[in-house]
């Protein structure tokens, strides 16, 4: 079953992060802090389990200001991974927003995302500038995330961003920007 998270599923919020991340105590309590009241969690408990969760930031296409949710922290602990819970979050991530937007950390999750619909959308550099901002509220949680593990958070990885347009709007907004902000891929 499919819930909002709330203040007491940190504990099993906690594990799964942990188990599927590997990140410290202090920072997902930083998380938890500062983003989780500003985001919005959910996630799918099995026999009163929490097993598999995700959070949406919230934040913007611009120019055009078309609302978008970040989707971060995927996570499924392993002993229910390939049940579709993933999957199921995703799609209800999806029906309240112009569009959801990720940057996937392997090439395998940039496989899994595009089979659930997300194409290749913005280019490294431009992860919350210009072409996606965040909401103020996560721009500081952000600033002081990257401060906590000294790095900028705004730089990710190996991969450019990817997203799933659910709305004219949103699917407008990936036709005028193509030009300048979609990194093509070879998924395969």
């Amino acid at each position: 079953m499919i819930c909002k998270l709330v203040h007491d599923d940190y504990p099993q919020v906690l594990h799964i992060w942990q188990t599927c991340f590997g990140d410290s105590e202090d920072y997902v309590r930083f998380f938890w802090q500062h983003a989780f009241p500003h985001c919005r969690g959910i996630g799918c408990h099995v026999d009163d389990r929490l097993v598999s969760m995700l959070f949406m930031l919230p934040g913007t296409l611009m120019p055009n200001h078309v609302p978008v949710h970040y989707i971060y922290a995927v996570a499924t602990l392993p002993e229910y991974r390939n049940r579709g819970l993933a999957q199921q979050l995703l799609q209800h991530a999806a029906r309240d927003t112009g569009a959801l937007a990720l940057y996937p950390a392997t090439e395998q999750l940039q496989r899994y995302y595009a089979k659930q619909g997300f194409v290749p959308a913005f280019r490294k550099q431009n992860c919350g500038v210009g072409k996606f901002d965040f909401a103020p509220a996560m721009q500081a949680y952000m600033q002081a995330e990257a401060k906590l593990v000294n790095r900028d958070l705004t730089e990710r990885d190996a991969f450019g961003g990817m997203l799933l347009p659910l709305d004219g709007q949103a699917r407008e907004w990936l036709v005028q920007t193509k030009q300048c902000a979609y990194l093509p891929y070879t998924l395969e």
